[in-house]
Parts: structure tokens; sequence; C-alpha cells
């Protein structure tokens, strides 16, 4: 008989694909609530042999979340998704656990992990099959790369020439226009100066909406820029350097607007930009007229959950430049 497991987290991305990974497994069904006091309810109308909590749960604290459970159901397997990069608070490894689940994890290993929490037993992976990621669909595969083109044969003749452009009847030759210069974050949608002040205004607010995402994604720094000016930050970097990245992020952003424009996207924008280097990884997400939303941060945060947790954060800011 299958193993029913409850994922208690109010990041719906990552308890979707939680979710959805245990229920495609024959040997569990999961179920996923992401308020503490529901989950608590669900625990004690129905059967459950395993809950998985996330400690960044915000509307209870995880310790007293696990005693409530305790004390419903004492013999309860309990397991616990702690901050990405920390481990689990001793206040929380007193009370008992059955398993740990870090972030982010593979789907190939979460059988074998959440089955050892209940008393079952798995094979550690499939044999010549690597571990797929949690941002990845396990269904999703690569497209085969493109055949290239074979180079013609040593015998064949070479291309023939381009032919010049005919002379212009003043007898000079027409040249193409050159690409428009770029002339800095000016270039990029304004927004309205009564809505830059709005935002400014709102700082507060702001970092704190900036702080709760942190929680989550646990990244250098995330900053929130009109233009070229930085209106809040959250994270561990220092304000001067937060002030130089912000500026960049304008830069790449009037860039990433020209491309669009080019390209005959609407709005000429893109919603989502990212860029990737050995370590650390730069996201940034539009929310319109010059306003960007961005993190830095390493690469081990999976990219599925980085662009959910973003994107909800940047739809909740909205209400400030409307």
């Amino acid at each position: 008989m299958a193993k029913n497991v409850l994922v208690v987290d109010s990041d719906k991305g990552f308890s979707t694909i939680l979710g959805e990974t245990l229920n495609n497994h024959a040997d569990f069904k999961a179920t996923s609530i992401p308020v503490s006091t529901h989950a608590l309810q669900f625990v004690v109308e129905k059967p459950v042999d395993l809950v998985i909590i996330d400690m960044g749960l915000p509307d209870m604290p995880v310790p007293k979340l696990i005693k409530a459970i305790r004390e419903a159901k004492p013999t309860m397997a309990i397991m616990v998704i702690p901050f990405i990069g920390e481990d689990v608070p001793e206040e929380v490894k007193n009370l008992g656990l059955q398993g740990v689940l870090p972030k982010p994890f593979f789907v190939g290993d979460l059988p074998k992990l959440v089955g050892q929490a209940v008393g079952l037993e798995f094979e550690s992976q499939v044999p010549d099959l690597p571990p797929v990621p949690v941002e990845d669909k396990p269904t999703r595969s690569r497209p085969e790369p493109r055949p290239r083109r074979p180079a013609p044969p040593p015998s064949a003749p070479p291309p023939p020439r381009r032919r010049r452009r005919p002379e212009s009847r003043s007898g000079n030759r027409e040249r193409p226009a050159p690409p428009p210069a770029r002339t800095g974050a000016t270039s990029l949608p304004i927004l309205p100066s009564w809505k830059l002040e709005q935002l400014r205004k709102s700082k507060d607010k702001i970092v704190n909406d900036l702080k709760n995402l942190n929680s989550e994604i646990r990244a250098e720094v995330i900053l929130l820029t009109a233009g070229s000016e930085l209106v809040a930050t959250a994270g561990t970097m220092a304000e001067d350097r937060a002030q130089e990245l912000a500026l960049l992020v304008a830069e790449s952003a009037e860039a990433a607007s020209q491309a669009a424009a080019f390209l005959g996207e609407r709005d000429a924008r893109f919603e989502q930009s990212l860029h990737e280097g050995g370590e650390f990884r730069l996201y940034s997400y539009s929310l319109g007229q010059g306003v960007v939303l961005s993190l830095a941060l390493g690469m081990n945060v999976p990219l599925g959950i980085l662009r959910h947790q973003t994107k909800q954060t940047g739809q909740a800011l909205m209400k400030y430049i409307r």
C-alpha cells in the first residue's frame, strides 16, 4: 500500500515539484498544503505516514508545528527542509526527526530519502541514468543537436563573389545607416515621476518583500531598480557595490530592451534575463517601465525555484507602480 506523505511548504513551486515527483512513484501518495494550521487539521483527520515540513513556513514556528503534530500523532514520521546552505536548528533536531531533505535535491534520490523515513528500501539510482535536478521536468528531453552542414568537397568550385552595391545617382556608394548608439539607461522606458516617488515612499515595505524573498533564495543581493536608480536592496552586499551592480543591471536591461525591439517583441522588453558564470548567476525579472527585480546568487539554487519565487515577488511589487 502506498505511503501517504503530507508536504507542508508555502513555496508553491517547490511543493508542486516535490508532490508530483512522489506521486509519480507507486509507493507514495503526496498531498501539499501551504498553511500550518490546515496541515495540522489534515494530520488529525486523515491517514498520514510522513509529514515533510519546510523551515521557511511564515505562519507558525516549525518547532511549534512539530510539537502539535507529535501531540496529535505521537509516532508520526517527520522530515524537515532546511534553508539553503544551513543546517537544521538544534531546537528542531532535538524533537526527533526521521530525515532531512536539503535544497536542492535530485529527483532520482527522492524515493530513497523519503523511503528511509518511512522504512522503505529503494535502489539508489537506475543504472546509466544521471539524476535529474529539481528545476528540470523528468519527462523533458533535450532537443537533438542540429546536424552541421557538410563541408563542400575539395573539387567544388568556390562560391561566387558578392556583387558590389550599385552606385547612387550622385556617384557615391550607398552605406547602411549606423546602428543607434547606446545612451545608457536613459533609453529604457521611463517611469512617471509620481510612480517613482511612490516607489521611494514605499521603500520600507519593498525592502520587507525583498527580505522575504531572500529567506527562500539566500541571494548575495536582491535589487529593485528603476532605470539606473537603486530603489531598494536586501542581502549581504555592501551598499556601494549594490549601487555599482544597479548601474550594470540598468545597462543590461537597456540592451535587452533594444534586442527585444529588434526581434519585434511586444513592449520592446524581455520579461526575464539570465547571466551565468562559474559560481554565480544574475537573474532579472522586468516589472515594466524600466523597473527591474534582480538577484545575484550562487549556482546551488534550482533555476525553476528561482524563477517561480522571483515572479511571485515581482507580481506582488507591481502594486507600487500601478
